[in-house]
């Protein structure tokens, strides 16, 4: 449970950020700036924010209520992708690894508080180009020298450190990097992965030996200096290796216990996906309220009246509500240290699995429905949408995920939190599905068989999918999430495997329509109830929200125009008159 003093310095860091998103810094438009300039604007804006939380190691490493609350914090994700990237890889990757030594000499303890306050731009340097999910496998290497200290270096271009963003953006920030790299002693004998802090540049100028290409932009997303980063034979004092130089008696188990901040990163990025599903949802229903077309009898209607718009929309709104409830459940389970933590692991990967992907199909559907305006970056949806593509990837692919915690559930390793009503429709194809791929499992020679890799691991992210869903259903009823949002989520999971439900007997696809129409039909009248509940407006730059907005939009566009005045625009015309609209009908 979180303490009194807990949530008040949550609630006053996220009245702090609400005002700071009203401000030039966030709601000025970015899209149109120069790309160097816009990836230095995104820095500013996370060192204004990160400075508004001012997280202390105690923070970080015991994830407390307030680290948490920045990932969720409104003011990232939906107003700008970068923000939320650089922020969670400053204080739980890069941050989260250096607080977890203790006995931390004063030369990292002074780069630690340089991160904290974001005076220096926080990385980590785990994955190369030849190495990305077995980065176990990874080829840099840091050399014990005889006058002390290590060499790092990248043996050969497939080694290079991908994609942390390591590159000089001109504005004078310097960069520190946790960089993993095998340690190799003196008599050339790997000693294992082991972690080093190392100062990349200053701003301006690279760090001698140290080599960043910058990349391209990804594509779609907000922008960063994403890069390649290379070491030809860099000096590293020896304060410069984090923890002990000596070969642990479990390499395996050692590895992951130094990358633990990337399991803890499952679920912050859960909780920065939250804002984009709740602010998309928001964007979507309130285009949809005031966009109007003209029906048979010549009257305005707006376009949330067809049902075509009302299930998808509403649908994400309702999924917003429930996800909420779902990540405070992860974040408490996963903080419980009484459970098992391959359990706590497991429920770190659910929570973003389920997060994620439902996030991610929503923002597919509710951006079409916004049109040709939909598809622009400044309305949000899109941006966030491609931005969170990244999320799927980042602190582990979420198809690779789910295939191992899939083959670990299936092999009865150990068990996540069963269900709180077994009886329930979605509980009832979770364990539809257990069953079934358990089944096929135990009449093969084992989990490695090329029977398993045809039969079952195309199966494993439904599997995962249906556990979480289920899981997300029981948190919302716990939380007493109202009814009318609760059956719209139900039967959207439902149907994202319905063939199941009819194959098995549990509903028909009439049925599955008509429970959807039922609970459309109950959550509709309440939608502005809901979406004010939501309380997103202050985060919310998309023109296309109001007619206001959509005014001082046009206003600022560049535009191009005769030297002569331009003759008056004439007004809209009226509606026609029923009768007209009858005869071309």
């Amino acid at each position: 449970m979180l303490s009194t003093r807990e949530l008040s310095n949550c609630d006053s860091s996220v009245q702090q950020t609400r005002a700071l998103s009203q401000t030039w810094l966030f709601q000025q438009h970015s899209e149109g700036l120069p790309l160097e300039t816009r990836v230095w604007l995104s820095y500013q804006r996370a060192q204004a924010v990160a400075r508004t939380y001012a997280l202390t190691a105690e923070d970080v490493l015991h994830m407390t209520a307030k680290f948490w609350q920045l990932h969720r914090d409104h003011i990232g994700m939906p107003m700008d992708g970068a923000v939320a990237v650089l922020l969670t890889i400053q204080y739980n990757l890069c941050a989260g690894t250096l607080a977890m030594f203790s006995a931390r000499p004063p030369a990292v303890e002074a780069i630690l508080q340089e991160v904290l306050n974001f005076d220096v731009s926080g990385q980590y340097l785990l994955t190369e180009i030849g190495h990305g999910l077995d980065a176990r496998n990874l080829e840099t290497t840091a050399t014990m020298l005889p006058q002390g200290g290590y060499e790092l270096h990248t043996p050969h271009e497939h080694a290079a450190k991908y994609m942390p963003p390591t590159a000089p953006m001109g504005g004078g920030m310097g960069c520190v990097a946790v960089v993993f790299a095998r340690l190799i002693d003196f008599e050339g004998i790997d000693r294992g992965i082991k972690s080093f802090i190392v100062r990349l540049h200053d701003g301006q100028d690279m760090t001698a030996g140290v080599t960043s290409k910058l990349l391209p932009p990804r594509g779609g997303s907000r922008p960063i200096n994403h890069s390649l980063t290379y070491f030809n034979r860099v000096r590293l004092p020896e304060t410069a290796l984090l923890g002990s130089p000596e070969r642990a008696l479990d390499e395996h188990a050692e590895f992951f216990k130094s990358i633990q901040r990337v399991i803890v990163g499952g679920l912050t990025m859960a909780a920065v996906t939250l804002p984009a599903l709740r602010t998309s949802s928001y964007i979507a229903a309130r285009y949809s309220l005031r966009r109007k077309t003209i029906d048979p009898s010549g009257r305005e209607i707006p376009i949330i009246t067809f049902q075509t718009q009302k299930i998808p929309i509403l649908t994400a709104v309702a999924q917003s509500f429930v996800m909420d409830r779902f990540l405070d459940w992860g974040i408490a389970n996963f903080r419980d240290k009484k459970l098992d933590h391959r359990v706590r692991h497991a429920i770190s990967s659910l929570t973003k699995t389920i997060m994620v992907f439902t996030t991610q199909d929503s923002q597919y559907n509710i951006a079409d429905r916004c049109g040709a305006q939909g598809l622009f970056e400044v309305n949000q949806i899109t941006a966030t949408f491609n931005d969170l593509r990244g999320a799927m990837i980042a602190e582990g692919d979420l198809l690779v995920v789910a295939i191992r915690l899939a083959t670990e559930l299936l092999l009865e390793r150990y068990a996540v939190p069963q269900p709180a009503d077994p009886s329930s429709l979605l509980a009832q194809h979770e364990r539809g599905l257990f069953t079934e791929l358990q089944k096929q499992l135990k009449s093969m020679r084992s989990h490695r068989s090329p029977e398993f890799d045809k039969q079952n691991l195309p199966m494993c992210l439904p599997l995962v999918m249906a556990i979480g869903q289920r899981m997300a259903y029981e948190s919302a009823v716990a939380a007493n999430v109202d009814r009318a949002l609760l059956d719209l989520y139900e039967v959207s999971c439902i149907k994202t495997d319905a063939a199941w439900y009819t194959e098995n007997g549990v509903l028909t696809r009439l049925e599955i329509r008509e429970q959807e129409m039922r609970a459309v039909e109950a959550m509709f009248p309440r939608l502005e109830e809901f979406l004010a509940a939501m309380d997103v407006d202050a985060y919310i730059t998309a023109p296309i929200i109001s007619d206001d907005k959509w005014k001082i939009y046009v206003a600022e566009l560049q535009t191009f125009s005769s030297p002569a005045p331009p003759p008056a625009l004439p007004s809209a015309p009226a509606p026609a008159p029923a009768a007209l609209l009858s005869s071309k009908l």
